[in-house]
């Protein structure tokens, strides 16, 4: 199955084992925006729980309130979390995220897409 969503922003690209978020360059990522992000992903697992992938390189701000709400609602239903980044800008925005947030399953930043997705292999073989 493979399915695919978009709002302001991010696109969303779900595959039988693994949801792939790419964040749209331009908007900061505020509470609200926090909030519309992980209300669609939400909808889109469908209550299932799988690794995913945030492309995060087009990301330029993301603010404390939404930080801290993506750590809590949005690890729901996250089994894995690779974040795809573009230093130095996106490398301070996932560094801060994760060493400001203790989150409940495997976590990593990575520049090469490949090494992330075999990141989330790994993962999911371990569980």
């Amino acid at each position: 199955m493979n399915t695919s969503h978009e709002n302001k922003y991010a696109v969303y690209l779900l595959t039988d084992d693994l949801l792939h978020i790419i964040y749209k360059k331009g908007p900061i990522i505020d509470l609200e925006a926090a909030q519309v992000i992980v209300r669609d992903r939400m909808m889109i697992q469908e209550g299932r729980s799988m690794p995913v992938l945030c492309d995060i390189q087009q990301v330029r701000m993301v603010n404390k309130p939404a930080r801290d709400y993506l750590a809590v609602e949005g690890s729901l239903l996250v089994t894995a979390l690779a974040f795809l980044i573009d230093p130095p800008v996106t490398d301070v925005i996932s560094s801060f995220y994760l060493g400001t947030h203790l989150l409940p399953f495997p976590t990593a930043s990575f520049t090469n897409k490949d090494q992330a997705m075999a990141f989330l292999t790994e993962q999911t073989k371990q569980q």
